[in-house]
C-alpha cells in the first residue's frame, strides 16, 4: 500500500490533529525537505522573556530534512535559525518537539540534539499499528511501514496483512 499526500493536505491534517501550531507559517516543500517560518512568541509554553525577545526579533527559519530510513528507523533533522540573530536554537526546538511527541504512544518517536540540529527518529515497527488505526479498512490487520519520505509530497509505503 502506498499513501501519498501533498504538503498542503498533510498540513491540513496535522493542524486538525493539533500536531502543528498556527505559529508555523509559510510552509513549502522540496526534495526531501520542508521549510517554514515559526513565530516563536506564539508557541505554547514559551517563557515570558523568550516570548518578548522573539516577538521583537521576528520569525525563525526552520528546515526539516528527511535523512531517510536506516534499518527500521526513519530520521528527520530539524534546523532552526534566525535570519539576523546567530545562535544555536536546537535545544529549544528539541524541547518543543519533545512536548509534541508525548501525544504519541511511548517508543514511536524519540528526539535528541545533534550538531546544532534536532533529530527525530521514528520506529517504523511501532508506527505501523498507528497507521492501521488511522485507516478504517486496516484496523483489524497488521500494518508494517516500509518507508517514509518527507518533502513537497509525503509518502508512506506499507505492507498490510
Amino acid at each position: 500500500m502506498e499513501l501519498t499526500l501533498g504538503l498542503d493536505e498533510a498540513l491540513t491534517l496535522a493542524r486538525a490533529a493539533d500536531a502543528i501550531p498556527s505559529a508555523v507559517t509559510d510552509v513549502r516543500g522540496g526534495d526531501r525537505l520542508v521549510q517554514a517560518q515559526v513565530k516563536v512568541h506564539e508557541l505554547p509554553g514559551v517563557p515570558g522573556a523568550v516570548r518578548m525577545a522573539t516577538r521583537l526579533a521576528g520569525p525563525v527559519d526552520v528546515r526539516v530534512e528527511d535523512r531517510g530510513v536506516t534499518g527500521r528507523t526513519w530520521s528527520v533533522a530539524i534546523v532552526a535559525s534566525h535570519p539576523v540573530l546567530r545562535m544555536d536554537l536546537s535545544g529549544f526546538v528539541t524541547d518543543a518537539v519533545r512536548g509534541q511527541l508525548v501525544k504519541l504512544p511511548p517508543g514511536v518517536a524519540t528526539v535528541h540534539t545533534q550538531e546544532g540540529a534536532t533529530v527525530v527518529e521514528v520506529d517504523l515497527d511501532r508506527l505501523g499499528p498507528l497507521v492501521g488505526e488511522a485507516l478504517p479498512a486496516a484496523r483489524a490487520l497488521p500494518v508494517r511501514v516500509d518507508d517514509l519520505t518527507l518533502g513537497d509530497r509525503l509518502r508512506l509505503t506499507a505492507t498490510v496483512g
